[in-house]
């Protein structure tokens, strides 16, 4: 939506919500760390993980300005 009124300097704004998301893998491993260092290995690795947004974390938190630029 772009607003325009009289003698004024474009901006892009980017808004920001604060949003959870997860993705759940199954990995072999002795033990919980080395599970954790195979995951996250599994995730620097994958071209498109199928991230779902987390129960209850949308829409909780105010939305928030990260960028403010002169266009």
């Amino acid at each position: 939506m772009t607003i325009r009124t009289p003698k004024t300097t474009r901006f892009s704004v980017i808004i920001t919500r604060d949003i959870t998301e997860s993705v759940v893998i199954e990995v072999s491993a002795k033990n919980a760390d080395l599970a954790r260092d195979a995951a996250l290995e599994w995730l620097a690795t994958c071209d498109n993980p199928e991230w779902a947004v987390d129960d209850g974390s949308c829409g909780t938190s105010p939305a928030y300005i990260t960028d403010c630029s002169e266009v």
